[in-house]
């Protein structure tokens, strides 16, 4: 039996991939390994090519394992994702020790590609996965479900639509089917993903898509939370936000990359709206859902030509919104983007020193509103033992995403993975806070 291991890098849409490659896999006889220790048929690196730091850590990824090729150690190696569609040319040519590519049409054919002893052919993809895809899960409290792929917005800094192509949405059928099975395997979190959630089902033809899927996911039995990432501000509807609001199984969490505050820049960025605008899209979001609501949003600084009033007009910005959960990146000026053909005109050192000034801000409101929820009692699903201290347990609470956000540390009472506890808040640090199970 060939035996594989598997690298995946970069966001949750990925790892949804790599989890289909993995399913493919073993649905033909491969059995997976879990460290390279001995040796593996294949070593397969599922990249991420979206800015210049993701690209960089997927060479050096991919350079490490050929290293464990040449070695010996490896027999051979595939690589798919994100960099692979973006740049499989250059990767040819300057890393001949990949012997497999695997396009994002190709998620099904992984075996096909290496038995065959064949490569993908590279084209703007069309492929999405559905509830029948086979599929190995990776985590045993939350699994995230793709409710569509590609992106027909043109944000100038972004090069996601030349790479995964434009939107295609999963009929409301797939995605239920999909829900209902993770739900019987005793999933208690579905976090629903894509490149923008706000425009699922456009392509199909629907109107407040979204809205509608959450109402039929929301009429699925059992106990468990429904989370929904990246929403664009410019497609927020009132319906979408009244159906979140009134569905007992999503969460009060709203995941809205806002990435500036300049109007200047906004435009410049083909995003819509302003500071002012999202301000009042902030105070509209926290009336629907009676002020209990989690707010994250993320922030691009550095982008070409930002001044430093601009820059000004983003800490103000920050300081008044009071985000639960913040974000920011230091812009990357990426070939294929509209914003390729600006200059580049803010130093690498002005663009960390001002994600670092928006990072302190942030981290002194995060400080400030965990301190308010000391006192209250919040339902948390338990993740298992604190990763520094098995002394301490590590759980969510519905304004907690998993590995974006802080955590709820539990230091009294005893729960197994994947539990539902009520916990009392007893202490606030910057990011996290501190209770006992009641």
């Amino acid at each position: 039996m060939p035996k594989f291991f598997f690298l995946t890098l970069g966001c949750p849409k990925n790892m949804v991939d790599s989890e289909v490659m993995a399913g493919c896999l073993i649905e033909r006889g491969y059995e997976p390994v879990l460290d390279l220790e001995g040796y593996v048929d294949y070593a397969i690196v599922n990249t991420c090519g979206f800015i210049t730091p993701a690209k960089e850590e997927s060479i050096d990824k991919i350079l490490e394992l050929a290293e464990y090729k040449q070695q010996g150690k490896i027999g051979k190696m595939v690589v798919s994702g994100c960099l692979v569609q973006r740049y499989v040319k250059d990767l040819k040519k300057e890393i001949p020790e990949i012997d497999y590519f695997v396009s994002l049409d190709d998620i099904e054919k992984v075996v096909d590609i290496i038995e065959n002893k064949s490569n993908a052919e590279f084209k703007m993809p069309q492929y999405i996965y559905s509830e029948k895809s086979p599929r190995i899960l990776s985590n045993s409290v939350y699994e995230y479900v793709k409710i569509s792929e590609g992106c027909n917005h043109g944000c100038s800094f972004c090069a996601i639509p030349g790479i995964r192509g434009n939107l295609r949405s999963r009929s409301v059928d797939s995605i239920v089917n999909e829900v209902n099975n993770l739900v019987d395997y005793g999933y208690n979190e579905i976090i629903l993903i894509s490149q923008d959630s706000t425009m699922y089902g456009t392509d199909l033809g629907m109107k407040d898509g979204l809205a509608q899927l959450i109402e039929s996911l929301n009429e699925i039995e059992g106990d468990f939370w429904i989370r929904v990432m990246y929403l664009f501000p410019g497609e927020i509807t009132d319906r979408l936000l009244n159906v979140m609001a009134q569905s007992e199984k999503v969460c009060n969490y709203i995941d809205i990359p806002l990435q500036h505050a300049s109007k200047r820049i906004l435009k410049s960025m083909k995003r819509p709206g302003s500071g002012e605008d999202y301000l009042k899209l902030i105070e509209k979001i926290r009336k629907a859902f009676s002020n209990d609501v989690f707010i994250r949003t993320a922030l691009i600084v550095g982008y070409p030509g930002e001044t430093e009033e601009e820059f000004a007009e983003i800490k103000n910005f920050v300081k008044e919104a009071q985000f639960n959960h913040l974000g920011v990146f230091a812009y990357s000026h990426e070939e294929d983007t509209p914003a390729f053909s600006l200059e580049d005109n803010v130093s690498e050192d002005t663009k960390i020193k001002r994600m670092n000034e928006i990072m302190e801000i942030q981290k002194e409101i995060s400080y400030n509103i965990n301190k308010q929820f000391v006192g209250r009692e919040f339902e948390v699903v338990v993740e298992g033992y604190y990763e520094e201290t098995e002394y301490l347990l590590k759980a969510r609470h519905r304004g907690q995403a998993p590995d974006i956000d802080g955590v709820t540390l539990i230091n009294e009472g005893f729960a197994d993975v994947g539990d539902f506890k009520k916990v009392s808040i007893e202490m606030a640090m910057h990011y996290d806070i501190l209770g006992k199970i009641l």
